[in-house]
């Protein structure tokens, strides 16, 4: 009788319906809230530092490993969704051209075709990990590709990650400091996080095209002599280039052609050590794109504007302001069918097949950028 009358009650009352159901909403938010604050708390291992340089890099490092450890604790995976959150709100709010955008997207889908097309899917080894720079501040993460504009957004990840004060003029940093200065997804602090970054943040790198950058390699590290280098490419490469073609070494490097060059890089294979340098290994093979999603993809021949929507798009323009100019600039277009008029069948024909995925995949074409291939 009791059951019936608080059942004819409810249906007499609704207001009296509404009430109970709250009251059992609340009862049952109650120990909801109570079971996750039961929950044990997310714990946090960070590695210590094992780099063995010298004085200078290591005492660098090791100010810089400590940053890090600091920062991958819980307390900032927190704070990091929160600004995170914050910097897309920001990069939406901006204003900027959106035709870097629309080629980075467009190139994007012709590398996933390529990449599938030529069944190219790769683990991330080391090699690419040490070619990775991370800000776990913004969480953004920079593939560098030697020979495009590496050395102007190495600088610029310095003054974001504190390597540097805020007012230093970056385009004043010494080379050498700049390319033995920062931290890579390769070090052991990142050990237990590597394959989280590589999917949350966001990530960029920029390519060029494979002559041109060839070239630029030539012509910097063999043809000239970069004197501020940490590694002496006449004596590493230039003479063992001498020794393959000519049998013997002569002048210790320094009279290498382009065309004993080019032979030297685009012999079939894996490759050696010097043959696979990272000033002119392809780039596929530096940043792998065909595995890391990258959300960005910029180009050397757009430099500028692709440079400055990244900026935007990682909400730093304010701290860095216009992208810095090369301290070095080599415009290779201008000596290019020089160059290029020096190479036999032979060498032209290996060369495009050694670089042919960078050729398809980044969208550069043989005949547009090579007119005078065509002649020859």
């Amino acid at each position: 009788m009791e059951g019936k009358g608080t059942g004819h009650s409810l249906r007499r009352h609704p207001w009296k319906r509404l009430r109970y159901v709250l009251q059992v909403f609340l009862l049952a938010t109650f120990f909801l809230c109570l079971f996750y604050a039961l929950l044990p708390s997310r714990q946090v291992y960070i590695l210590e530092d094992k780099q063995g340089d010298s004085m200078y890099i290591r005492q660098q490092k090791k100010d810089l490993m400590q940053g890090i450890s600091k920062n991958l604790t819980e307390n900032y995976w927190n704070k990091a969704d929160m600004k995170g959150e914050k910097l897309l709100q920001k990069s939406k709010e901006l204003k900027f051209d959106e035709e870097p955008k629309r080629r980075s997207d467009e190139l994007r889908a012709t590398l996933k075709r390529i990449c599938a097309l030529l069944n190219i899917s790769r683990p991330v080894d080391d090699y690419q990990l040490n070619h990775m720079h991370v800000d776990d501040e913004n969480q953004v993460l920079y593939c560098y590709v030697p020979k495009v504009a590496c050395t102007s957004w190495k600088r610029i990840w310095m003054k974001l990650i504190g390597v540097v004060e805020p007012t230093t003029n970056i385009s004043t940093i010494d080379r050498f400091r700049v390319h033995t200065s920062l931290p890579t997804l390769l070090f052991p602090e990142y050990e237990n996080w590597t394959k989280d970054i590589l999917k949350t943040y966001k990530k960029f790198m920029f390519t060029r095209h494979p002559f041109d950058r060839v070239l630029s390699a030539f012509k910097d590290k063999l043809e000239s002599e970069d004197k501020k280098s940490g590694y002496n490419f006449h004596d590493e490469i230039g003479t063992k280039i001498e020794k393959r073609y000519r049998g013997h070494e002569m002048a210790k490097g320094h009279n290498v052609t382009f065309s004993e060059f080019i032979r030297f890089i685009s012999e079939p294979g894996y490759g050696t050590f010097e043959q696979r340098n990272e000033h002119w290994l392809s780039v596929h093979e530096v940043c792998n794109p065909c595995t890391v999603d990258y959300d960005f993809i910029g180009k050397y021949e757009t430099l500028k504007e692709d440079s400055e929507y990244v900026l935007k798009w990682m909400g730093i323009s304010d701290l860095i302001g216009p992208f810095p100019s090369s301290d070095r600039p080599f415009h290779a277009h201008r000596y290019k069918k020089d160059y290029f008029d020096q190479l036999g069948h032979d060498e032209k024909v290996a060369f495009f097949s050694k670089y042919l995925v960078d050729f398809l995949a980044f969208d550069y074409n043989f005949f547009e950028a090579m007119p005078q291939f065509l002649q020859n």
